[in-house]
């Protein structure tokens, strides 16, 4: 619109000055070197900018001959520049893939097109080289994004990628410095940082950087506080008796349902002779979490004066279904205790009570020998064979290898990982586990 109406604008312009001229008639004399000529007024004038036209069209000419190849090399360059994307796209795409040989084509494919480019083509470049096992290629690579300030988080967040898959200790050192100074607020490179730390042992450390993600908020709450549960009970298991106390506390108080850190604290009060301090611990992590692998602790914990009154230490089993009604793991405690005590009565009572559809292979297996001492073959092979039948039960496995355990510990063995054991159901072994790879792979979340 704007161009319309300058174009308006100047043809008003010319149109008025050819009227106001022709409004005018005169002559022009030109006497010059023995010459007279005489020329109309309007005549003259036309001629002047037919003139000037001509002049201004050679010149055009004469401009864009001599800037031809000028112009032939920004028509190659563009013509590069968008080839050079183009094998950027699908060298990435490549890369994310796992086609190492694509990859690297389409890199030197990029860095050929794209000379100047100090970004993506380098960082295509420098993932081919990673792909391809060059290890000296992709560091080279990482360290020109590097010294790019606008590609530095991307060169460092490679390099500390293969210090995390080479377990550099030394390296990984470094680059964790270098990566605080540069990017001190940065959660990707705080949480990388992080699990270096862990992976180097340093838990006094990796307690400081987690705090520094916390306030940043940097990682979900959940996972924050089961990092810190986690980091807490590692360390009391490295300390003596007075500061294992102190973390083993501050691991409750922050997860009071999580059964490891119960079980710990109230292992811990049991044979320093605080039997009133573990009741509380058990009790409390038993109404929120009602878990086996603490009735042992409850069995060591019941009053040494109901040690030999059968009645007595049934109760004291008992009270865990008060705690928790409607829990069918204190159900089968209380079966289990009975037939303990030889009341069978009382344990198949507890037994009946479990809702149908909640039945394990741990239960069938109680009522199996409650069969078998009740002398009743067909009753305890029919509970046997429903037992084998039974689904899987939730155990204490690590999420990233599958490796199943007896007991949660912060580290799992034997590839290391720490805070990966859970309580679910157990899942294939996984073929050719390496650690490193998937602990990358949980940075990302």
């Amino acid at each position: 619109m704007l161009r319309i109406l300058w174009f308006s604008i100047k043809l008003a312009i010319f149109v008025a000055a050819a009227v106001w001229v022709a409004n005018r008639p005169g002559m022009i004399d030109i006497h010059w070197q023995g010459y007279d000529v005489r020329v109309n007024t309007s005549l003259a004038l036309l001629s002047f900018f037919f003139f000037v036209v001509v002049l201004l069209v050679v010149h055009r000419v004469l401009f864009a001959l001599f800037a031809l190849p000028k112009t032939w090399r920004h028509y190659r360059a563009r013509i590069n520049e968008k080839k050079g994307y183009r094998s950027l796209t699908l060298g990435l795409g490549a890369a994310a893939a796992g086609d190492t040989k694509l990859a690297f084509y389409h890199a030197q494919q990029a860095r050929a097109l794209l000379p100047r480019d100090r970004g993506l083509s380098v960082l295509l470049e420098a993932q081919a080289a990673r792909l391809q096992g060059d290890t000296p290629a992709a560091d080279a690579a990482f360290e020109i994004l590097l010294n790019n300030k606008d590609t530095a988080f991307l060169g460092l967040r490679g390099l500390l990628q293969m210090a995390l898959e080479d377990n550099s200790a030394e390296g990984a050192a470094a680059l964790s410095a270098r990566a605080l100074k540069l990017y001190p607020k940065h959660p990707f490179v705080l949480r990388m940082v992080y699990d270096m730390a862990v992976r180097a042992r340093h838990w006094g450390q990796a307690q400081k950087l987690l705090d520094k993600i916390a306030r940043l908020k940097g990682m979900a709450p959940a996972k924050i506080k089961s990092e810190r549960v986690a980091l807490l009970l590692q360390q009391a298991e490295e300390v003596k008796d007075g500061a294992a106390l102190s973390l083993l506390r501050r691991a409750y108080r922050l997860d009071p349902s999580f059964v490891p850190a119960a079980q710990r604290l109230a292992r811990y009060y049991l044979d320093h002779k605080k039997r009133r301090s573990a009741v509380s611990v058990l009790e409390k992590t038993w109404k929120q979490s009602p878990h086996h692998d603490l009735l042992l602790l409850w069995k060591e914990a019941a009053p040494h004066s109901k040690a030999h009154d059968s009645a007595a230490r049934l109760r004291w089993f008992e009270k865990l279904a008060l705690i928790h009604p409607g829990s069918v793991e204190a159900k089968m405690a209380v079966a289990s205790a009975a037939m303990d005590e030889h009341m069978w009565g009382v344990a198949r009572q507890h037994l009946d009570a479990v809702e149908k559809g909640t039945e394990s292979a741990r239960f069938y297996h109680l009522r199996a020998r409650l069969a078998q001492v009740q002398n009743d073959p067909d009753e305890q092979a029919l509970m046997l064979r429903y037992a084998a039948d039974a689904g899987s039960e939730k155990v204490w496995v690590c999420r990233d290898s599958g490796h199943v355990y007896e007991r949660w510990s912060p580290v799992a063995a034997p590839h290391g990982s720490f805070n990966t054991i859970v309580w679910d159901y157990q899942r294939p072994l996984r073929a050719g586990y390496v650690a490193g790879a998937d602990d990358l792979l949980r940075l990302q979340k």
